[in-house]
C-alpha cells in the first residue's frame, strides 16, 4: 500500500509544474528606461541613468504565472537628454527637465504595482499601476511582457503612453519659449530582475 501511494505522488509531481515564489532586485546596469517625446524642432528622448527596484513573482517552471509586487523607483536628476547617436546633450538641456519635474521637492519618480489583470500564455501582463511623477499620483493600465529567462532571472518589457500634463507637469521649453516639447511622452522600459 505504502508503495502505492508512493508511485502515485511521484507520478502527481512530475505531472504538476513545480510553482516558486521567488523575491529579486533590478539590476540596473542591465536594465533600461527610455523617456520619448516630441518638440517643435526634432523628437527627443531621456534615459533614466539611476533606477532601483523589487519583483516577487510565481514561476511555475520556465514562466512567470504571477507578478506578486513589483516597484521601480527612478532618480529625476539622473535623467539624461540622449543625442541620435546616444551620447548626451549638455546638462543645461537636463535642466529644463528637472525644472519641470520640481525634482527639488520631488526627487523620484514611482512605480508600484496594485494588480495584475491577466498575464497570457506567452507572458502579456495587463496590470493597474500607481506611477507617481512630480509629486502626481496616478492609477494607470501598463501592458508589457514578462519572462523567465534561463538562468532564473525576470525580464520585463513594455512602453506607456501619457501625457505629461496629467501629472501637472508643465512640457519644458527652451531658448525663451521658441523650442517647445510635446505633451505627449512614451515611457519605454526593459527590466531585469535577478
Amino acid at each position: 500500500m505504502k508503495r502505492t501511494v508512493r508511485v502515485l505522488l511521484i507520478m502527481c509531481l512530475s505531472v504538476v509544474p513545480f510553482i516558486s515564489f521567488s523575491q529579486q532586485k533590478l539590476s540596473p546596469k542591465e536594465s533600461s528606461i527610455l523617456i520619448k517625446g516630441t518638440s517643435t524642432i526634432h523628437d527627443w528622448r531621456c534615459k533614466v541613468e539611476q533606477l532601483t527596484g523589487d519583483i516577487q513573482v510565481e514561476k511555475a517552471g520556465a514562466t512567470v504565472k504571477a507578478i506578486k509586487v513589483m516597484d521601480v523607483q527612478m532618480v529625476v536628476k539622473s535623467i539624461k537628454s540622449l543625442k541620435e547617436d546616444g551620447s548626451y546633450y549638455e546638462a543645461s538641456m537636463d535642466k529644463n527637465v528637472y525644472k519641470a519635474l520640481n525634482a527639488d521637492k520631488n526627487p523620484q519618480i514611482t512605480f508600484s504595482l496594485k494588480k495584475v489583470n491577466s498575464i497570457g500564455a506567452n507572458g502579456e501582463v495587463n496590470a493597474l499601476a500607481t506611477v507617481k511623477i512630480a509629486g502626481v499620483a496616478k492609477d494607470l493600465i501598463v501592458t508589457g511582457v514578462a519572462k523567465q529567462l534561463p538562468n532564473g532571472s525576470v525580464k520585463i518589457t513594455g512602453k506607456k503612453a501619457m501625457k505629461m500634463t496629467d501629472f501637472n507637469v508643465d512640457p519644458p521649453k527652451a531658448m525663451l519659449g521658441a523650442i517647445r516639447t510635446g505633451d505627449d511622452i512614451t515611457i519605454e522600459f526593459d527590466l531585469l530582475f535577478k
